[in-house]
C-alpha cells in the first residue's frame, strides 16, 4: 500500500506518541481508521458507480469495436506493404533487365 518498512512505521508511532501523548492515542487511532475506512468505502462506491455508467454508456462495446478496427486497419497495411515491397522487387528486376539490353 504505502510501502513502509518498519523503521519508518516506528517513527511515525513515537512522533505520534509524542504530539498525541499515549492517553489520547487509542481514541486519535480509532477515529483515523473509521476515516479511512469511510474513504475507501467512498472510493469503492464511487468506482462501482462509474463502471455502471461506462456499462450503460456502452463504452465497452465502442471500445471493442475500437480494437478491431485497429486490428482491421493495422493487418491492411502490413497487407498493403507487402504489396509494395513485391512491387518495388519488381520494378527493381525490370531496372536490371532494361539496364542489360541497354548495356548489350
Amino acid at each position: 500500500m504505502l510501502d513502509l518498512g518498519w523503521q519508518e512505521l516506528f517513527f511515525i508511532t513515537l512522533i505520534a506518541i509524542i504530539i498525541v501523548g499515549p492517553k489520547d492515542l487509542p481514541m486519535v487511532m480509532r477515529s483515523l481508521s473509521r476515516w479511512l475506512f469511510r474513504t475507501k468505502s467512498m472510493a469503492r462506491d464511487f468506482q462501482h458507480s462509474l463502471e455502471e455508467s461506462i456499462k450503460e454508456a456502452g463504452i465497452d462495446e465502442v471500445n471493442k469495436d475500437l480494437a478491431m478496427v485497429v486490428k482491421e486497419t493495422e493487418s491492411a497495411v502490413l497487407n498493403e506493404n507487402d504489396h509494395y515491397s513485391d512491387l518495388a522487387s519488381g520494378l527493381e528486376s525490370f531496372e536490371n533487365q532494361s539496364l542489360k539490353k541497354n548495356k548489350n
